[in-house]
């Protein structure tokens, strides 16, 4: 349930942001309301759909070839969406606004969405390396803050200044659900940190942690829903005014300035007098187009070869190849009964002895441990937690795994 909480909240902070540009820009674009229809807003939420659909799609993936080609079909769809949803905006010019911002729109979103995946893995390699300058890479797409409340002021005066009610409106109604979205997402990002931190405390009550927590956001809404009362009652007393109007009334004097007696004879001209004199320019040497083609060409090359590197490494980053523990990351599959049917190829390169010792490891451990160890956790701590009986065995196993995992290869 704090899972879902989250990834809605992250989504409804997405497309609150996003959806309220277009009228925004319309707004300061277009005197007559009227022009745009009533319910452009509306029509404008359908960013929904490329903001949870690119969220998955960032998630399931295993390679970039998929996400790419995923994104291309989500940016097809919204771009359908978007053409039968236009309805009055379609066969006019503001038809073309709406639909080419909402494009922009889904565009940013998939290359966010990118970013944040590929930043991942170097999250992960920095965390495992204690690296004390880590900082955790913050998604813009997925993390409700209340700073984003003045973005919505912000609107919500710019409208105001331009005589336009629809978008003083949606931007009233959205920074008052963004701020209990905000509420909703801070409860629990914050409850599920402190838990975290103080999960060795013998008999912690979290679920009286939870409860308590809840009873006070609880307070903390109806408060908020009692001071945004007075806005909504007050919006049909709103004082509207168009800054656009009070430029358009300047009168700027103009001076008329006689033309100039110009008793100047220009019966010679200058430039001609300096052809005649010096001549035509002489043709360039056939060898120096030669030259020009030749470097143009290796230059080109270059830059192909600088690009092609820069697709191989995200290829290589997009994939993440490593584990909170460091260890390789491998597909899980069923033990096979009968190993005379594996069949190994030449090319196999084969395991080495700490390849060895960490998969034998990783299986004993899963054999007692339904959960997959934190980052910040010891072999020492791995195996208290996993319950596993201090054995000869499990100590050898223990002395071989630590020699593996924080020995120089």
């Amino acid at each position: 349930m704090r899972k879902l909480i989250k990834t809605s909240a992250g989504w409804i902070h997405t497309t609150l942001i996003l959806s309220i540009l277009i009228p925004l820009l319309y707004a300061l674009c277009i005197q007559d309301q009227t022009a745009a229809g009533p319910y452009l807003y509306l029509k404008c939420l359908v960013i929904l759909f490329p903001v949870v659909a690119t969220d998955l799609a960032a998630d399931k993936c295993r390679n970039l070839f998929t996400y790419l080609l995923l994104c291309t079909l989500i940016l097809t769809t919204t771009g359908l969406l978007a053409w039968m949803l236009a309805g009055s905006l379609r066969g006019c010019l503001l038809f073309w606004g709406y639909f080419l911002l909402l494009l922009c729109e889904s565009l940013f979103v998939i290359t966010a969405r990118l970013t944040a995946r590929l930043q991942k893995k170097k999250d992960r390699e920095a965390a495992f390396e204690a690296d004390p300058s880590f900082q955790p890479f913050s998604d813009i797409l997925k993390e409700p803050a209340f700073p984003v409340l003045f973005y919505f002021a912000g609107v919500y005066a710019i409208a105001i200044n331009v005589n336009n009610p629809p978008v003083c409106n949606v931007a009233l109604f959205s920074a008052v659900l963004y701020t209990v979205v905000t509420f909703l997402y801070q409860y629990v990002t914050k409850s599920e940190r402190y838990l975290s931190l103080n999960k060795r405390t013998c008999n912690l009550p979290s679920k009286r942690i939870y409860g308590i927590g809840s009873g006070m956001l609880a307070i903390y809404l109806l408060l908020l829903m009692i001071l945004a009362l007075p806005s909504l009652f007050t919006i049909p007393h709103r004082q509207y005014r168009d800054l656009r109007e009070l430029t358009s009334d300047l009168e700027i004097p103009y001076t008329e300035f006689m033309p100039e007696n110009n008793t100047e004879d220009r019966s010679e001209d200058f430039i001609a007098a300096l052809i005649a004199e010096y001549g035509d320019a002489a043709p360039a040497p056939w060898w120096l187009d030669y030259i020009f083609y030749i470097t143009s060409a290796i230059m080109l090359m270059l830059l192909s070869l600088v690009l092609l590197k820069k697709i191989y490494i995200v290829f290589q980053d997009f994939r993440t190849a490593k584990d909170e523990n460091g260890d390789t990351v491998e597909e899980l599959q069923d033990t096979i009964e009968n190993p005379q049917k594996i069949v190994r190829t030449l090319r196999q390169r084969p395991a080495s002895e700490k390849e060895k010792i960490r998969r034998e490891y990783r299986r004993v451990i899963r054999r007692h441990r339904k959960d997959r160890p934190a980052v910040y956790e010891s072999p020492a701590e791995i195996e208290a937690n996993a319950k596993i009986p201090p054995t000869k065995e499990a100590l050898e196993l223990h002395r071989q795994y630590e020699s593996a995992r924080y020995g120089q290869d």
